[in-house]
């Protein structure tokens, strides 16, 4: 038995990272408690994650998920700009295998808490603060206050516990937002077009870019339409302090600020969007943020509590998965706490900050500096995304 086994960890943040920490610790032998501070709001959320293939077989095979967890499976990626002196008003730049399993969050977040028991999981509890002591840290929350022997943060973007892990590090609003929407595939005008049913569709605008797919609906045999379109911010308005705008929030003014920018997309697609019922609308301000360290004393982080990468990496749950698998790893293969913790930090702080990085050169050449997408043809197209750097996303949201 190692020192690992049969400790108590105190995990704050119960979201996909949470839950998908308390499966990896748990299965290491340690003794787990999720504080979560939302009663319902985890399980309302229903956007897009697009997870590598390789990291969905790795997931289902370590039985953090199972193998019939509904997925819309991409195969291709089809690429659009408007192109008014085309029949359909549009026109194809590019055209290229695309290999991704494309989730609901809410039904991979329901996945992994089904294997949090309920004992452990502390609904409706938000944590105030995290407290060294002696040979441990104790968490301080609206139940009380309780030591553990490790506390790992979890917490989201807005993660209290990254500043206790590196009180240097802040988000930085990268100056654009993405936009995003769902809805029931079935209030699709004339049915699923069939780049839909194959994979991804991706569409060049003169700002930014947007993206459309097919996602598992929470309803068995059903499937929901995600799209997502990144964009500079409304009015030059600024989120300097992370911040989001759920659905339900967005008003009249900025929602007729999208319906406006729908005038740069393909007809088809811009109807896609404009289909979207308004309270389902969301504007999700786009951060990122490197860190010195995934660990300090006994307290670490995971997922955007710890970097915060752009969206256009696919981060996020992904990058918690891989997180808490590499957490997993760490914690079996240690005699010691410190010999863990170490080895958690050398395998996933250069990954995270390298994917920041990546993150800001996709965010540079598809939103901030984007070439003329109408001038695009497939060669052209074909030759800028792979020059030098893969510029486009490898997995959008």
């Amino acid at each position: 038995m190692t020192i690992v086994e049969g400790s108590r960890v105190g995990i704050v943040g119960g979201s996909i990272a949470g839950c998908a920490a308390a499966i990896a610790l748990a299965r290491a032998g340690c003794d787990v408690t999720v504080y979560e501070r939302s009663a319902s709001e985890l399980r309302d959320r229903g956007f897009g994650v697009a997870i590598p293939v390789p990291l969905r077989e790795e997931l289902v095979a370590a039985g953090y998920v199972d193998a019939d967890m509904p997925v819309h499976s991409c195969v291709e990626r089809i690429c659009y700009v408007r192109d008014p002196t085309e029949p359909s008003g549009q026109r194809e730049i590019c055209h290229h295998s695309f290999q991704a399993a494309l989730n609901n969050w809410g039904v991979l977040w329901r996945t992994l808490r089904e294997r949090v028991p309920d004992r452990v999981y502390r609904d409706s509890s938000a944590v105030a603060d995290i407290v060294d002591d002696t040979d441990g840290v104790t968490v301080v929350s609206d139940a009380g206050r309780e030591r553990y022997d490790i506390v790992v943060g979890a917490d989201g973007y807005r993660a209290m516990t990254r500043a206790r892990v590196d009180p240097s590090t802040t988000p930085t609003f990268a100056d654009y937002v993405l936009w995003r929407g769902t809805y029931p595939e079935s209030l699709l005008d004339g049915g699923t077009p069939p780049e839909l049913e194959r994979g991804l569709v991706w569409i060049g605008l003169p700002r930014g870019h947007g993206v459309c797919y097919l996602i598992p609906d929470p309803a068995p045999g059903r499937r929901r339409v995600n799209w997502g379109v990144y964009g500079k911010v409304p009015w030059g308005d600024r989120f300097d302090a992370p911040t989001s705008l759920p659905p339900g929030g967005v008003g009249d003014d900025l929602f007729d600020e999208l319906v406006r920018g729908m005038d740069d997309f393909p007809p088809y697609w811009a109807e896609v969007v404009r289909r979207t019922p308004r309270p389902a609308v969301s504007v999700q301000p786009v951060y990122d943020s490197t860190i010195s360290s995934y660990v300090a004393g006994n307290v670490l982080v995971i997922g955007d509590a710890a970097t915060i990468t752009r969206p256009h990496t696919g981060a996020g749950a992904t990058k918690a998965l891989q997180d808490a698998l590499a957490l997993e790893h760490a914690c079996r293969r240690s005699e010691t706490w410190q010999q863990a913790l170490a080895a958690y930090d050398q395998a996933r702080r250069p990954v995270g900050n390298d994917l920041v990085a990546l993150g800001r050169r996709l965010g540079r050449a598809q939103v901030e500096r984007p070439p003329t997408w109408a001038r695009m043809t497939p060669e052209v197209f074909r030759e800028w995304m792979y020059a030098g750097t893969f510029t486009i996303a490898p997995y959008e949201p």
